[in-house]
């Protein structure tokens, strides 16, 4: 076990409700548009370099779904060169982060873990409905590529008295062959019944998997219900104060029922529109 400090949020997760937003373009350079006619391009605006214009894509963006559908796909951009692209379906999920760069219409990718790059060539449509980014090839997709904005701002947190539901629970681990992974429970508050949703989330901090799931507290018992497998699985629990707290798991069945130690690493974030990049907790 290795100690974890909570560091301020870079990237977060998920959409729900459309907002719309001004179109603000930032630019040093402007590539030639390639890709479908039909996109319309936004125009070159040059800038003082004191006054720079924000980042365009900051936000999440979400694929268009039908009703009664639950896939999940949506690239997040944080604003600060850092972003993700989160597919799969709503009970289970895979996550890829990535840097970014905006030139012009281009947005520049470059995921973490294959390393590979992609410009891609962008457009932001507005109309009474929202924000709709097109990508003209989607490097996520096949050829063209639409998502429509479900979240315009970073995705921050306030900080509030450790308890069990309303906080996201972390272990990292260091590897001797190299490198690190984690795991992570983040636990939306609970309700007065004590029931409440969350996500369980492993990986790398480059690459890592994600499970729904719903929990009920009751007394120092904790019950979880994993939404894709059904599994039901039901252990004892205890919150030892101090900086931070500590959450035992008596038998966690994330960890083949052997008992884990979980650091608080700050407030979960509220809604399915802002589910956590586990780079926001990482640390010595």
């Amino acid at each position: 076990m290795v100690r974890s400090r909570r560091v301020p949020v870079c990237l977060a997760i998920y959409g729900a409700a459309v907002l719309a937003v001004p179109l603000v373009v930032l630019s040093h350079r402007s590539d030639p548009r390639a890709g479908d006619p039909r996109v319309a391009v936004p125009d070159e605006i040059t800038v003082d370099d004191a006054e720079p214009l924000a980042d365009p894509l900051v936000g999440l963006w979400a694929e268009p779904v039908g009703e009664g559908q639950d896939r999940v796909r949506f690239y997040y951009f944080h604003g600060d060169g850092h972003g993700l692209y989160r597919y799969g379906k709503r009970s289970s999920t895979f996550t890829n982060s990535f840097d970014y760069d905006v030139v012009g219409d281009t947005v520049e990718l470059r995921f973490r873990k294959t390393g590979a790059e992609y410009a891609v060539h962008f457009a932001i449509e507005s109309d009474e409905s929202g924000d709709r980014l097109v990508l003209a090839h989607d490097p996520r997709g096949d050829g063209r590529g639409v998502y429509v904005r479900t979240r315009r701002d970073p995705v921050g947190h306030t900080d509030a008295a450790p308890t069990l539901g309303g906080r996201m629970w972390f272990d990292r681990t260091s590897y001797a062959t190299g490198g690190y992974g984690f795991a992570l429970y983040q636990l939306r508050a609970a309700g007065i019944d004590g029931r409440g949703t969350g996500w369980f989330h492993r990986g790398d901090f480059d690459d890592w998997s994600t499970e729904s799931l719903v929990y009920r507290i009751v007394s120092d018992r904790l019950e979880l219900v994993f939404e894709r497998s059904g599994e039901s699985h039901t252990t004892g629990f205890a919150l030892e104060p101090g900086d931070p707290t500590v959450l035992v798991l008596d038998e966690d069945p994330r960890d083949w029922w052997h008992a884990h130690r979980y650091l608080d690493a700050g407030p979960a974030f509220g809604s399915e529109a802002t589910m956590l990049l586990p780079t926001a907790v990482t640390g010595p």
